[in-house]
Protein backbone atom coordinates (compact mmCIF):
# COMPACT_ATOMS: atom_id res chain seq x y z
CA UNK A 1 0.00 0.00 0.00
CA UNK A 2 1.19 3.10 -0.95
CA UNK A 3 0.18 6.17 1.44
CA UNK A 4 1.58 9.56 1.63
CA UNK A 5 3.42 10.13 4.88
CA UNK A 6 5.39 12.86 6.23
CA UNK A 7 9.06 11.89 6.54
CA UNK A 8 10.69 12.90 9.87
CA UNK A 9 14.51 11.43 9.23
CA UNK A 10 15.84 9.13 6.93
CA UNK A 11 18.97 8.04 5.32
CA UNK A 12 19.73 5.56 1.67
CA UNK A 13 18.38 2.91 3.50
CA UNK A 14 14.95 3.40 5.58
CA UNK A 15 12.90 6.45 6.49
CA UNK A 16 11.05 7.09 10.00
CA UNK A 17 7.84 8.17 9.11
CA UNK A 18 4.26 9.31 10.29
CA UNK A 19 2.22 6.88 12.03
CA UNK A 20 -0.63 6.72 10.88
CA UNK A 21 -3.95 4.31 11.77
CA UNK A 22 -3.49 2.07 8.86
CA UNK A 23 -0.19 0.88 10.86
CA UNK A 24 -2.36 -0.52 13.94
CA UNK A 25 -2.82 -3.88 12.52
CA UNK A 26 0.57 -4.65 12.16
CA UNK A 27 1.52 -2.75 15.37
CA UNK A 28 -0.75 -4.93 17.06
CA UNK A 29 0.08 -8.04 15.67
CA UNK A 30 3.96 -8.27 16.56
CA UNK A 31 2.50 -6.90 20.26
CA UNK A 32 0.67 -10.83 20.24
CA UNK A 33 4.09 -12.05 18.90
CA UNK A 34 5.72 -14.44 21.92
CA UNK A 35 9.36 -12.97 20.47
CA UNK A 36 7.96 -9.33 20.99
CA UNK A 37 6.20 -10.08 24.75
CA UNK A 38 9.83 -11.24 25.84
CA UNK A 39 11.75 -8.76 24.42
CA UNK A 40 9.37 -6.28 27.15
CA UNK A 41 8.81 -8.58 29.19
CA UNK A 42 5.36 -8.24 29.09
CA UNK A 43 2.01 -10.47 28.25
CA UNK A 44 -0.02 -8.65 26.00
CA UNK A 45 -3.59 -10.34 25.65
CA UNK A 46 -5.68 -7.66 24.54
CA UNK A 47 -7.99 -7.57 21.92
CA UNK A 48 -7.25 -5.50 18.86
CA UNK A 49 -10.53 -3.57 19.81
CA UNK A 50 -9.00 -3.14 23.56
CA UNK A 51 -5.22 -2.03 21.67
CA UNK A 52 -7.23 0.62 19.53
CA UNK A 53 -8.78 2.04 22.92
CA UNK A 54 -5.22 2.39 24.56
CA UNK A 55 -4.35 6.28 24.64
CA UNK A 56 -0.61 7.06 23.34
CA UNK A 57 1.07 9.55 25.05
CA UNK A 58 4.54 8.87 23.78
CA UNK A 59 6.14 11.91 22.76
CA UNK A 60 7.30 10.78 19.36
CA UNK A 61 6.24 7.75 17.31
CA UNK A 62 6.86 6.78 14.25
CA UNK A 63 6.92 3.80 12.06
CA UNK A 64 9.75 2.49 10.24
CA UNK A 65 9.67 2.57 6.23
CA UNK A 66 11.78 0.64 3.70
CA UNK A 67 12.52 2.70 0.96
CA UNK A 68 9.87 0.31 -1.26
CA UNK A 69 7.03 1.75 1.21
CA UNK A 70 6.87 -1.25 2.98
CA UNK A 71 6.38 -0.61 6.77
CA UNK A 72 8.74 -2.62 8.81
CA UNK A 73 8.25 -1.69 12.43
CA UNK A 74 8.34 1.35 14.66
CA UNK A 75 10.11 3.65 17.18
CA UNK A 76 8.74 5.85 20.00
CA UNK A 77 9.94 8.17 22.64
CA UNK A 78 8.38 8.14 26.25
CA UNK A 79 5.79 10.94 27.05
CA UNK A 80 7.04 14.31 27.75
CA UNK A 81 8.00 14.97 31.57
CA UNK A 82 9.62 11.27 32.39
CA UNK A 83 12.96 10.02 31.51
CA UNK A 84 13.51 10.13 27.35
CA UNK A 85 13.12 6.55 26.45
CA UNK A 86 13.88 5.20 22.73
CA UNK A 87 11.98 1.90 21.88
CA UNK A 88 11.95 -0.25 18.95
CA UNK A 89 10.14 -3.09 17.65
CA UNK A 90 11.12 -4.37 14.26
CA UNK A 91 8.65 -6.52 12.59
CA UNK A 92 8.84 -10.47 11.66
CA UNK A 93 10.22 -11.06 9.04
CA UNK A 94 12.69 -7.92 8.93
CA UNK A 95 14.57 -8.87 12.35
CA UNK A 96 17.89 -9.46 12.12
CA UNK A 97 18.49 -8.03 8.39
CA UNK A 98 20.30 -4.52 10.13
CA UNK A 99 16.98 -2.35 10.20
CA UNK A 100 16.97 -1.98 14.05
CA UNK A 101 20.60 -0.19 14.14
CA UNK A 102 19.75 2.01 11.23
CA UNK A 103 16.44 2.72 12.59
CA UNK A 104 18.05 3.79 16.20
CA UNK A 105 20.23 5.87 14.77
CA UNK A 106 18.28 7.45 12.96
CA UNK A 107 15.76 8.08 15.86
CA UNK A 108 18.81 9.19 18.52
CA UNK A 109 19.65 11.80 15.84
CA UNK A 110 16.14 12.94 15.34
CA UNK A 111 15.38 13.33 19.03
CA UNK A 112 18.60 15.15 19.68
CA UNK A 113 18.52 17.35 16.77
CA UNK A 114 14.81 17.89 16.30
CA UNK A 115 13.14 17.51 19.46
CA UNK A 116 15.56 18.94 21.38
CA UNK A 117 16.59 15.96 23.93
CA UNK A 118 20.41 16.27 25.29
CA UNK A 119 20.41 12.52 26.93
CA UNK A 120 17.90 9.65 25.82
CA UNK A 121 17.73 6.45 27.40
CA UNK A 122 17.03 2.50 26.53
CA UNK A 123 16.94 -0.54 28.05
CA UNK A 124 16.85 -4.41 27.12
CA UNK A 125 17.03 -7.66 28.86
CA UNK A 126 20.10 -9.54 29.60
CA UNK A 127 19.42 -12.31 26.88
CA UNK A 128 18.86 -9.92 24.29
CA UNK A 129 22.14 -10.12 22.92
CA UNK A 130 20.58 -8.30 19.30
CA UNK A 131 19.58 -5.25 21.21
CA UNK A 132 22.99 -5.15 22.93
CA UNK A 133 25.16 -5.06 20.10
CA UNK A 134 22.21 -2.69 18.27
CA UNK A 135 22.43 -0.14 21.48
CA UNK A 136 26.30 -0.06 21.37
CA UNK A 137 26.29 0.12 17.44
CA UNK A 138 24.25 3.10 17.75
CA UNK A 139 26.46 4.48 20.26
CA UNK A 140 24.60 3.91 24.02
CA UNK A 141 26.85 3.70 27.15
CA UNK A 142 25.82 1.92 29.81
CA UNK A 143 23.93 3.40 32.55
CA UNK A 144 24.13 0.54 35.68
CA UNK A 145 22.57 2.97 38.26
CA UNK A 146 19.30 2.58 35.71
CA UNK A 147 19.35 -1.36 35.80
CA UNK A 148 16.43 -2.60 37.02
CA UNK A 149 15.55 -5.99 38.20
CA UNK A 150 12.26 -7.60 37.41
CA UNK A 151 10.47 -11.42 37.62
CA UNK A 152 10.12 -12.50 33.79
CA UNK A 153 6.47 -12.27 33.09
CA UNK A 154 6.09 -16.14 32.12
CA UNK A 155 8.76 -17.61 34.10
CA UNK A 156 8.82 -15.63 37.54
CA UNK A 157 12.90 -15.74 37.61
CA UNK A 158 14.61 -12.38 38.42
CA UNK A 159 16.25 -11.00 35.55
CA UNK A 160 18.09 -7.85 34.64
CA UNK A 161 17.03 -5.22 31.84
CA UNK A 162 20.21 -3.14 31.11
CA UNK A 163 20.35 0.44 31.30
CA UNK A 164 21.76 2.55 28.26
CA UNK A 165 22.07 6.53 27.94
CA UNK A 166 22.96 8.37 24.57
CA UNK A 167 24.16 11.93 25.69
CA UNK A 168 24.73 15.17 23.01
Amino acid sequence: MNIKRHTYISNEKIGLVEYLPVDDKANYNDWIDAETQNGYNYNFNQTYDEFLSIEDRQCFIASIELNNKDIIGMVSISPENTVPDLAIRIYYPYRNQGYGSTAFMLATKYALDFLNIDEIYAGCYEDNEASKIMLHKCGYKPHPEGNQFDKHYLTGIERIQFDFIYKK
